[in-house]
């Protein structure tokens, strides 16, 4: 939890950056005789908000009392695994855990932020519910210990986590927000039931259950929170833990772990939840047990006193039995979980927390971070083209997308052949291209590279042949100078449109007074042909929102004209050389949401060579691809960049 608001550092794959320092566990896999795993371990309830779900039926819940002796070793664990948890052991002696400071304070004092505050909101105070300590600690709750390698003078630090129930029975959930930064991260370890400070005669210490290794890479969050604007929406995180120094896998030294709950967004409101945290400074758990009430549709919010930095990452449990429940929160989520010792937040556990405890389960790859960026990012982008301009994409026919942003920046997206574009290539940076008024691509100039085709604001008409990663914008050709009749080009479309030859090097001109003309065989001469397609002063095309060329209809040869209209109606024109705009086939209705659609191109990004995959973008800055796109059906969706939530 981020009592102090702090500056978030630059997006970088934590599973790479913690895969550089943490020594390597090998992965467990379930013993061939393990007990069956009821369905709803692998696939958590969806929890009643009227009646709390107190999970499946499981082995005995009680906490498996540490052992003065030695202790039967897990199947499947390896000398190795032993010698790696002694290792860490050896570094996290328990002078070091006492002293580690929460996670949240070290990056708030790096980015010198004002201190703690920890005041009772206003006129709420009947809804706060008291704290006490749990000195004999919570065998599925303890201390996430990561070493950090970032040059602090205080490199030893900490989350609060909780362990989940799984086959694998070494699964830790805690906050995505713990784990990420631009440095990297070793000896992560987990502590479950830790408690500070010196122990009775005859009773285990401060580690009753021994330390926890986290596994080499083994980290599951979600892609949204990686990037360079993280998605509160989704800040937790799963990992894998390797056994601690007696051989055991983290289950069978705690007993059955807590059990993950995925919550509707009607059901945030709850009845009565225990919070469970480590505050810095006194490593002793802190519990209350309060209801929760929703916050912003999205959000848990339970106030309970005292909860202040180093709780990042602690559990919200119900059902709870004084030793597990089921988790259906992790402190977190707004604010990092809130800028008040006295309110603490969740993000809502959906199905975006299910699909990495899942992934976790069957140790499937940990997401990246999405090379396209964020929503935040692609609310930039004032225009979309699509064209052959990669080396790779010209030698499989895949298109590319190049954007140009507000601020003049322009950018190539190479398409990677699975209905998804690599990261960006810059092909120039120039305040002068916030002057370029319509854009299109073609194969204007005879080869397979293709060019892009500029009219400016001033009348000139430039054409830049063959575009890719080396020759970028350098290679520019003048069609016209200033003039004035060019001024009112509003919109230009290039595609294969009737002029006897394969090559997409026919050009559609929207003009100001919703003239429509027809140019075919535009080359590096400059313009030929030319024919009226709709009069000017019309009624109809000074509607038209975005016009691409693609090859919507069954028959091959000459492509289609795609059109979406003011009112969000969509249109494909089929053939438009030869049937002009009588070959009209309605995709969507007015007032579809189409309406609000900010841009649309088409290509080939995926699935054969045809320009039939449609890429839209929102006002939300969520960017979706429908493939396969007909002149009678759209694609299905696919969601390249998720919406923005604001």
């Amino acid at each position: 939890m981020n009592r102090i608001p702090w500056v978030r550092a630059a997006a970088v794959g934590v599973c790479a950056s913690i895969a550089l320092a943490v020594p390597a566990v090998a992965a467990h896999q379930t013993p061939p005789d393990a007990p069956d795993v009821p369905a709803a371990m692998t696939t958590p309830a969806t929890a009643d908000p009227a009646s709390p779900s107190h999970g499946p039926a499981t082995p005995p819940s009680g906490p498996v009392k540490p052992s003065p002796g030695p202790v039967k070793r897990s199947k499947g664990v390896t000398q190795e695994d032993i010698r790696k948890a002694q290792e860490l052991e050896r570094y996290w002696t328990p002078e070091r855990i006492r002293t580690a400071v929460p996670v949240d304070a070290v990056r708030a004092g790096e980015t010198a932020q004002a201190p703690l505050r920890a005041p009772h909101a206003a006129g709420r105070s009947a809804l706060f519910a008291p704290s006490h300590q749990v000195a004999s600690g919570v065998p599925t709750v303890g201390v996430f210990l990561i070493r950090s390698d970032d040059g602090s003078a205080t490199p030893n630090q900490f989350c609060s986590a909780s362990a989940v129930t799984s086959p694998t029975k070494s699964l830790v959930l805690t906050a995505a927000h713990c784990l990420k930064g631009d440095k990297p991260y070793r000896n992560v370890a987990f502590v479950p039931g830790y408690r500070g400070g010196a122990s009775r005669a005859g009773e285990p210490g401060e580690r009753p259950y021994g330390l926890f290794p986290m596994e080499l890479g083994k980290v599951w969050i979600d892609e949204r929170y990686l990037s360079s604007s993280p998605s509160d929406d989704v800040d937790f995180a799963v990992l894998r833990v390797g056994s601690n120094s007696q051989g055991q896998l983290l289950e069978d030294a705690i007993g059955r772990g807590n059990t993950l709950t995925t919550v509707p967004a009607a059901g945030l409101a709850r009845r009565e939840v225990t919070l469970t945290g480590y505050p810095g400074g006194q490593k002793t758990p802190l519990q209350c047990t309060n209801a929760t009430r929703a916050f912003q549709g999205r959000f848990m919010e339970i106030a309970c006193d005292g909860f202040r930095t180093g709780v990042s990452g602690g559990p919200f449990l119900e059902g709870f039995d004084g030793s597990r429940g089921n988790l259906v929160g992790a402190i977190g989520g707004y604010k990092t979980g809130g800028l008040q010792d006295n309110i603490s937040y969740s993000a809502q556990f959906d199905n975006d927390v299910l699909r990495l405890y899942n992934q976790a389960v069957g140790d499937a790859a940990p997401d990246t971070v999405n090379p396209l960026g964020d929503a935040g990012t692609w609310q930039h982008a004032t225009t979309f083209l699509t064209g052959r301009f990669h080396s790779d994409s010209v030698r499989n026919s895949t298109s590319d997308l190049i954007v140009r942003w507000s601020d003049g920046e322009v950018s190539l997206y190479p398409g990677n052949r699975a209905y998804g574009l690599g990261k960006d290539i810059r092909l120039v940076k120039d305040k002068a291209w916030k002057q370029a008024k319509a854009l299109t691509v073609g194969e204007f100039t005879g080869n397979s590279t293709d060019d892009l085709l500029v009219s400016w604001a001033d009348g000139k008409l430039t054409l830049y042949k063959d575009v890719n990663e080396t020759n970028k914008l350098n290679n520019p050709i003048q069609l016209k100078g200033p003039n004035g009749t060019w001024t009112h080009a509003v919109g230009l479309t290039a595609g294969r449109f009737g002029g006897g030859n394969a090559r997409r090097d026919d050009l559609v001109v929207r003009w100001s007074d919703a003239e429509m003309t027809l140019y075919t065989n535009v080359d590096g001469r400059g313009l030929h042909a030319e024919k009226q397609l709709a009069k000017a002063k019309n009624t109809t095309w000074s509607h038209a929102r975005d016009s691409v060329a693609g090859n919507f209809a069954a028959a091959a040869g000459d492509q289609d004209l795609f059109v979406r209209w003011s009112d969000g109606e969509v249109t494909v024109y089929e053939n438009l050389g030869a049937k002009g705009f009588k070959g009209e086939h309605p995709l969507r209705p007015a007032k579809s949401p189409w309406q609000y659609s900010t841009l649309v191109t088409a290509g080939a990004f995926g699935g054969g060579t045809r320009q039939d995959d449609l890429l839209a973008l929102w006002p939300s800055g969520k960017l979706s691809m429908y493939d396969d796109t007909t002149a009678t059906a759209l694609g299905r969706e696919r969601l390249l960049v998720p919406a923005q939530i604001s």
